[in-house]
């Protein structure tokens, strides 16, 4: 019959827990990122850009709804207009805004083996303009070459205010040289699929954006011809690379192409993923293509989990503008007081198990099995 063991060794072996605990924490070699620089200039950046499309959201009289948006950035939409694809979390849409990320974006890039003069594959939707500039501000700090496919759609509280979608707020980046990237192409993305929202004008206002920011159109099915959609942007940047193989693959939010729509879809890791499960569906998005031939693949999306693993906090409800937010720094713990903690509670373990019988013989109940 199993026995409660007494409340003196729950209380020792406790105590020594927390021991080690304290110890390891004291004796933690911190170190200062080899990154710091790149991570601070491309907070900054992105900072700049976000500022930049503010002010010209307010220039073509685009209200900035502070109850939505509290900081006023301008990168939080509303909450549905016709070119309005999927629902999508607010609180994961303020979280995205931090501009930190683009030091998050920095790192992983790195970590990808990303290195200066390289390029970059990205593929970006409406959904999180934010993250968007986040990627384009790594990027640029990088020296690295981005080959942008983007589609108009946006889920809720993206950039899917028509008059100011992701490719004209790519567009004002642009031309002030603060990011200096234009799309290779772009598509309707959702809004076809949604068949142009409620009343039915989403479609129309996606081409409009797409001619008057003067982007190739690519020409996609949706779900109906997803597989040849698929291939059809595996093309493009084949062509637009030279068929050179990028150093990463850089994916923001979920759009269909670039996820896919078999049941490994819902599944994908996010963050960096440096080898990508292997999927046989025929259905697989451009993360799958990509991670076949090698490529590490940057995965943005469930932002508030990506936040919480780099230290950011989750819906910030009031980040200032122009006040840099810098993950913790690095850490490693001591191998040698890890294994002397991990010995002394074995040690003790053993020999409060040996003793704690004669004990619970005055008094211990036992316990149920």
């Amino acid at each position: 019959m199993r026995r409660i063991p007494h409340n003196r060794t729950l209380a020792i072996l406790a105590v020594s827990a927390l021991a080690i605990l304290v110890l390891l924490e004291a004796t933690r070699r911190v170190w200062p990122d080899p990154l710091r620089k790149e991570k601070d200039a491309a907070i900054l950046l992105a900072q700049r850009a976000a500022e930049a499309v503010r002010k010209e959201k307010l220039r073509l009289g685009i209200p900035v709804d502070r109850h939505l948006d509290a900081n006023g950035t301008g990168l939080i939409g509303v909450e549905y207009t016709d070119i309005t694809t999927t629902v999508g979390s607010l609180a994961a849409k303020r979280t995205s805004i931090h501009p930190a990320f683009a030091a998050v974006v920095v790192d992983m890039l790195d970590r990808a083996g990303a290195r200066r003069g390289d390029p970059v594959a990205i593929g970006f939707s409406g959904s999180f303009p934010a993250l968007n500039i986040a990627v384009l501000s790594a990027a640029r700090v990088l020296g690295l070459r981005p080959v942008i496919i983007s589609s108009v759609g946006s889920s809720m509280y993206g950039a899917n205010q028509p008059e100011m979608t992701w490719l004209d707020m790519e567009r004002v980046l642009a031309e002030s040289g603060i990011l200096p990237y234009r799309s290779i192409a772009a598509s309707l993305g959702g809004i076809a699929d949604a068949r142009g929202g409620l009343d039915g004008t989403g479609i129309d206002a996606a081409l409009g954006a797409i001619r008057r920011n003067g982007i190739p159109r690519i020409e996609e099915g949706g779900k109906s011809a997803l597989a040849a959609d698929v291939r059809k942007r595996m093309e493009l940047y084949d062509r637009a690379l030279d068929g050179r193989r990028p150093a990463a693959f850089v994916n923001v939010g979920g759009s269909l192409t670039s996820v896919g729509d078999g049941p490994e879809s819902h599944r994908i890791p996010t963050g960096l993923l440096e080898k990508v499960p292997a999927v046989r569906h025929p259905e697989r998005g451009v993360i799958f293509r990509m991670g076949e031939r090698g490529v590490p693949v940057i995965h943005l999306l469930e932002i508030r989990s990506i936040a919480a693993r780099y230290g950011i906090p989750a819906d910030p409800a009031a980040t200032a503008r122009g006040v840099p937010a810098t993950p913790p720094l690095s850490g490693r713990y001591s191998p040698p007081v890890a294994a002397a903690g991990l010995a002394l509670l074995i040690a003790l373990l053993a020999i409060l198990g040996k003793a704690d019988p004669k004990r619970m013989g005055a008094g211990s109940r036992p316990a149920p099995d």
